[in-house]
């Protein structure tokens, strides 16, 4: 905890973990490794390119990677001269990036050879003020030197933005999101103590580090704990696997879907996940069924984490009872205070529904659309838009989005519910239901689903008479092959039927 706590920015809390642990190493990519010392030299010796085209303090310079070590050192490396960061994720398409880069006022963006060409002509044909340098985190960029000198580390106020990154809300339009140091190290340290993360962890980085999840939970919280992060760029089933019982890692923080394929997987061999101390999983709800399908396989449950890039971490489920709470994401991490309120602003009592509202030090306290601002952050909270419940041990369960539920003559309908109703039918793979505005104002339940070839409609809706209300029952089943996601395994809701807004923070 001493690294966390003595350091007043990210680099300098990566500086005390180097200085306790320099010969441990730090990240393994496939053949490639480094300890904290060679870490740290790595990224002194990019920011002094980095300071030599021009980059200041509290400029704003892009990064877009997949997990690898040339992240780690661009990210530390920007962030060591008292820029901001702004991670983007490697499958933004052009049209994404024209408005993020503007956005942030950005001049300058880090990526590597696979992306750089791409990028370059995105930029031309946007018009985009941005220039696009192609780096490597042991090789100096073409036609630069390594300057002689090392510059140093700015002297960044604790509570300067650390880095930028962009939510969609209830308006649909990505938001500009700005946590400072402060905020990302009080999460840090959180999570730290929640997770009990030691130096002798061993973290599998599957998760894009493009993304709060991935990269606070995995990338971050390993190496600023002292661990020795395992950064994969593609989640391949078979490797990932090999690389569990090969490396023994510890910690697995994942989303759903990482999760469900392997759950459905066949090996020729049972794996051994004996080593994992955690399965976690976070940004979207975690199906109990998929979960209990991940146990059978491979002996634990995965952990559902609840956060959101604006909050950061907010609770998670360490209960020791974890088979009888699958569906809970736990208790709040230290420093995290939740409430639930009613419609008309009154808080919940335990067993009633409400609106989760969070309040922590590592939480934002507004957007920068000063509507946006007055909707989603009053009395101190900032209200998430879910709705959950606390049992009387305190833990929180996820109900859905507050958005999402369906209005069908009046009646009010979860559709999660009717989701993992049908994800249990066991030609179903995947099952999404919307609600779909009719011509008389209300909505009808409609349902996308991915299953086998030969699954009816008339099976689906045999399997859920009898288990849920009528009215419940989809009025519309869709077949799909696949459904859209975003890079964290989220699915795209507003890609699945025109009109549905957007897909939530």
């Amino acid at each position: 905890m001493t690294a966390i706590n003595s350091a007043a920015t990210m680099y300098a809390a990566l500086r005390n973990t180097a200085a306790t642990h320099p010969h441990r190493l730090a990240v393994v990519a496939g053949p490639e490794s480094v300890t904290y010392s060679t870490l740290v030299e790595r990224i002194d010796a990019n920011a002094a390119v980095l300071a030599s085209r021009g980059v200041k303090e509290s400029a704003a310079v892009a990064i877009l990677f997949p997990n690898s070590i040339d992240f780690v050192v661009s990210w530390f490396a920007v962030s060591s001269l008292g820029a901001i960061v702004v991670p983007l994720n490697e499958h933004y398409q052009a049209s994404e990036l024209e408005f993020i880069l503007p956005a942030c006022g950005i001049q300058l963006l880090l990526t590597n050879a696979e992306h750089h060409q791409a990028c370059e002509s995105m930029l031309r044909a946007t018009g985009t003020a941005c220039v696009a340098l192609e780096f490597r985190w042991n090789v100096p960029p073409a036609g630069m030197r390594h300057p002689a000198g090392v510059p140093e580390p700015a002297q960044s106020s604790t509570d300067a933005p650390a880095m930028f990154q962009f939510s969609s809300g209830s308006t649909g339009r990505p938001k500009r999101i700005a946590r400072t140091h402060r905020q990302l190290l009080t999460e840090l340290q959180s999570l730290v103590e929640a997770l009990s993360i030691k130096p002798n962890d061993r973290f599998l980085g599957a998760a894009p580090f493009s993304h709060v999840n991935g990269l606070m939970r995995s990338m971050m919280a390993c190496l600023i704990g002292g661990g020795t992060l395992y950064p994969v760029s593609r989640f391949a089933r078979s490797a990932i696997v090999e690389l569990i019982e090969q490396q023994q890692l510890t910690m697995f923080v994942g989303v759903p879907f990482m999760f469900s394929m392997l759950a459905k997987s066949h090996f020729p061999t049972r794996p051994s996940f004996a080593s994992l101390r955690h399965a976690i999983s976070a940004s979207a709800p975690m199906p109990v069924a998929m979960n209990r399908m991940f146990h059978e396989r491979f002996g634990l449950y995965v952990r559902q984490l609840y956060g959101s890039t604006e909050t950061g971490t907010i609770s998670v489920n360490l209960s020791e009872d974890i088979a009888g709470s699958l569906e809970s994401v736990g208790t709040t991490i230290p420093g995290v205070t939740v409430d639930l309120f009613d419609d008309s602003g009154v808080a919940v009592r335990p067993g009633a529904d409400g609106e989760v509202a969070v309040r922590s030090a590592h939480a934002v306290t507004r957007y920068e659309e000063p509507v946006e601002a007055i909707e989603a952050f009053r009395g101190g909270y900032f209200f998430t838009g879910d709705l959950g419940r606390r049992d009387s041990a305190g833990r929180l369960y996820l109900i859905g989005r507050k958005k999402w539920f369906i209005n069908k003559g009046g009646y009010k309908i979860n559709p999660a519910e009717i989701e993992e109703l049908l994800s249990t039918h066991p030609a179903v793979h995947e099952a999404v239901v919307l609600g779909v505005p009719t011509q008389y104002g209300d909505e009808r339940v409609q349902a996308v689903v991915v299953a086998d070839e030969g699954c009816t409609v008339e099976q689906l809706m045999e399997h859920c008479r009898g288990r849920i209300a009528d009215f419940k029952i989809p009025s519309v089943v869709e077949f799909r092959e696949s459904l859209p996601r975003s890079a964290t395994g989220k699915v795209r809701r507003a890609l699945l039927y025109p009109g549905m807004g957007n897909d939530g923070s």
